[in-house]
């Protein structure tokens, strides 16, 4: 038999397409070498399914709605039961060619013949696999949807990401032993949530580590590690490998896919209607770069559409169309025309400009008007489709502002760096901006070299323009191919005290400490956040180039680096600098002397500080314990502000001499909790700093509160909403106390500095002594007189 259209993978997308292509007739197989629906299928219990993006309206015969894992997979066993959907599994597909005008799929178990093929493959259904001896006994797993069928068995997890970190902490309290093989000296990639509670597992006994491990084989019973004392024989009933998965390049390669480049992570070639370049083989989901499963599914719907002859527009064409209405032409002319005006989109692949300039927002801004101010807290980048913009910066008064005109870009420092605004953006001209999110940008980083590399290169050029020293363009991007980006992970030495200084480090994101030994204790006499610059001081004393202090990451930290002899080529070419550089050095150990001092006699240690975020917040309350009555003003006036939920504990916290820190927000200038979202969007950012919960858009994951490093976001059950009269009976003490039913979903609520309030927050308006405060970093320690340098 010759089918109209053979699917290779029974996921979202490949069932969306078989399902249309069924309604209209034609003859479908899918053949799929795992479950059904495999990678929801492999998802934890319960997990809710996300059906984003919001915007975008879903085109296929196949229903979704965002819900469990288990309501999304009944769903889609009852559509492809009504349509009769054929679905050959598990059977492994291991070759596709084109003969003529067929297509010949060969298969583990038969060969098939089909006038067009779809890939929808996904890349969970090919995970990097050990390559280790017994790797196929039956108590050896990739998978673990369910853990808590599991209990009392001498289990291992075989890696050190957030996958198998997360099993490893679901394991670790039903069964006797949960050891974790881990071949790095340290876990350096876990989100920081996941980190502090491994840690705290590892210290209750609840799991152990293996680090500088390597598993050697597997036996019925027993699996062998190599660990630097030698091969140890461990007792096992369970193996869960997660050790991450990889596109089947070879196997895609081998049917004629043809790729952006070499790179590992490189996405496949395709055209507007998903085709690669084997005419009649199409590539949707996934495995093309689209992670999302409604993009997969409405993908598979436009396919088939294409196969019948059909003229049928991407379901984003009509959003396209309203969004860039100021051009003239088609949506086709007009990508096309600012791919020609911005070089930095040269080189994207047409769908990928599709799917970015989706989540563009285009500003048409009246001249000497300012797009965004220094200091700001956004994170977005702007493309200059026409005018002129002019940059200055508070620190340099009366300075002529840098210029930027048609097809350059601006906003990359704070959107590569997470800090606030390094400059203010004002237009000179009329001007049209495009304006990308900052995750929009990172995923297209991640899927087209030629962006990632312009990006990374003006970055260094920039920052070191900006923070370092105006110097000439091509001495700059000059000195920017030289340089170097380099990662650390939390707690990662970049040097060491005694160590021979090779080069100079700008801090591209995240902050380090520097630190000294002082007879048997080490003190901390910095920390150093985004932006700035460190290991100047032993380049600077070229008779003894030995570091006098060590400097550590105290988070996930880009470092540019710039070698030994390209440092020196900047004095050289720039005289001004080295003098700037050895009057901030002087500066320095002064401050370093007078820390030191402080350190060995007071109660004031920086290193507690930067653990209880101090250093990372933008507005930080604190209580004067000499001035506190303990009234309980500032938690009850919180809690009246926020329908009888209060975001402030005065009782919890640390103190330092007799200021308290209590258990409230920081608004970190870095906030982790934003990261891994599900919606997206339900914890924000104000440019103004503050992060705040959107109450309608959390789902109650606790994601946020888990990622939290300070444990100020709490999961409650919402309360009723209170009108006038009850904020005001709360003011004093005389609120009625509604309890929010149990069965309602918990919500993430957290301090928002009363952000819809212009009176400012109610914490400090309602303390009768004034012992309550919020403050900047610097003012904190202006407080406490420790001297700092931001």
């Amino acid at each position: 038999m010759i089918y109209d259209l053979l699917i290779v993978g029974a996921g979202p997308a490949g069932l969306s397409a078989a399902c249309h292509a069924k309604k209209e007739g034609l003859s479908v197989l899918i053949l799929e070498q795992g479950e059904f629906a495999n990678t929801v299928f492999d998802y934890q219990k319960k997990k809710h399914v996300m059906a984003e993006p919001g915007v975008i309206p879903l085109r296929s015969g196949l229903p979704f709605e965002a819900g469990s894992r288990e309501e999304v997979l009944r769903t889609w066993h009852e559509a492809a039961r009504k349509l009769q959907i054929p679905i050959n599994r598990p059977e492994l597909v291991e070759e596709v060619a084109k003969k003529d005008t067929l297509f010949q799929i060969r298969s583990n178990k038969a060969t098939y013949q089909a006038r067009h093929v779809i890939l929808a493959i996904g890349i969970q259904g090919n995970p990097n696999r050990l390559g280790k001896p017994g790797e196929e006994l039956p108590h050896v797993t990739y998978k673990m949807p369910d853990p808590f069928i599991y209990k009392d068995l001498d289990v291992i997890l075989v890696g050190a990401g957030d996958a198998a970190i997360e099993g490893a902490l679901a394991l670790c309290e039903r069964n006797r032993v949960c050891c974790v093989i881990n071949r790095s000296p340290e876990f350096y990639r876990l989100k920081e949530s996941l980190d502090r509670q491994i840690d705290d597992k590892i210290k209750a006994k609840r799991v152990v580590p293996y680090h500088n491990a390597v598993i050697e084989r597997f036996e019925p019973g027993y699996t062998f590690v190599s660990i630097p004392d030698g091969l140890v024989k461990m007792k096992t009933d369970l193996v869960v490998i997660r050790i991450g998965a990889a596109l089947p390049r070879i196997f895609l390669e081998k049917c004629g896919v043809t790729f952006t480049s070499t790179v590992p992570n490189a996405l496949p070639i395709i055209s507007e209607h998903y085709e690669t370049s084997v005419p009649g083989l199409y590539i949707i989901g996934a495995a093309a770069g689209y992670n999302l499963i409604k993009q997969g599914m409405n993908q598979g719907y436009e396919v088939v559409e294409h196969i019948l002859g059909r003229q049928i527009e991407p379901v984003e064409e009509p959003l396209l169309k309203e969004k860039l209405s100021f051009l003239e032409g088609t949506t086709t002319m007009r990508l096309d025309y600012i791919a020609r005006a911005i070089p930095l989109l040269a080189e994207v692949q047409k769908q990928h400009l599709r799917e970015l300039l989706l989540q563009t927002t285009v500003h048409q801004v009246p001249p000497w008007q300012n797009v965004f101010k220094e200091n700001d807290f956004t994170d977005s980048l702007y493309m200059i489709l026409e005018g002129e913009v002019g940059i200055t910066f508070a620190q340099r008064p009366g300075a002529f502002p840098l210029l930027f005109k048609r097809g350059e870009f601006f906003g990359e420092v704070s959107l590569l760096s997470g800090r606030r605004r390094s400059g203010t953006v004002t237009t000179v001209t009329p001007a049209t901006l495009l304006e990308v999110p900052r995750k929009a940008v990172l995923r297209l980083m991640a899927s087209e070299p030629s962006v990632k590399r312009l990006l990374n290169e003006t970055f260094i050029a920039r920052a070191i323009r900006i923070h370092l020293f105006p110097a000439r363009s091509d001495f700059l991007k000059d000195l920017a191919c030289r340089a170097e980006i380099k990662t650390f992970q939390k707690d990662e030495v970049i040097f060491k005290e005694g160590d021979v200084a090779v080069a100079f480090y700008l801090i591209r994101s995240g902050s380090v400490k520097i630190t000294k030994r002082e007879r048997d204790r080490e003190i901390v006499l910095k920390y150093v956040p985004a932006g700035q610059y460190f290991g100047e001081r032993a380049l600077l004393n070229r008779q003894d180039s030995h570091r006098s202090a060590t400097v550590t990451a105290t988070t996930r930290t880009e470092l540019i680096l710039l070698r030994k002899d390209d440092f020196y080529l900047m004095l050289e070419t720039f005289p001004e600098f080295e003098k700037t550089l050895r009057l901030t050095m002087e500066h320095r150990l002064v401050e370093n002397q007078a820390l030191q001092l402080m350190d060995s006699t007071g109660p004031i240690h920086l290193d507690e500080l930067l653990q209880e975020g101090v250093f990372q917040g933008t507005d930080v309350l604190l209580i004067d314990e000499s001035k506190c009555v303990r009234c309980d003003n500032c938690v009850s006036a919180c809690a009246a502000t926020h329908n009888g939920q209060t975001r402030l504990y005065r009782d919890e916290g640390v103190l330092f001499g007799t200021l308290k820190v209590p258990t409230s927000c920081r608004h970190c200038e870095n906030p982790l909790c934003l990261i891994d979202c599900p919606p997206g969007d339900a914890i924000r950012r104000d440019p103004r700093g503050e992060v705040y919960v959107v109450e309608d858009r959390c789902i109650g994951c606790g994601n946020c509160a888990a990622n939290c490093p300070y444990g100020v976001i709490f999961m409650m059950h919402q309360k009723p909403k209170t009108g006038a009269l009850g904020r005001l009976l709360g003011l004093i003490g005389l609120a009625s106390t509604v309890t929010a039913p149990e069965e309602q979903p918990t919500k993430a609520v957290k301090c928002d500095l009363c952000r819809n309030d212009p009176a400012g927050p109610a914490c400090v308006r309602s303390c009768p002594t004034g012992a309550a405060f919020r403050v900047s970093p610097a003012e904190f320690f202006n407080r406490i007189n420790v001297v700092t340098d931001q």
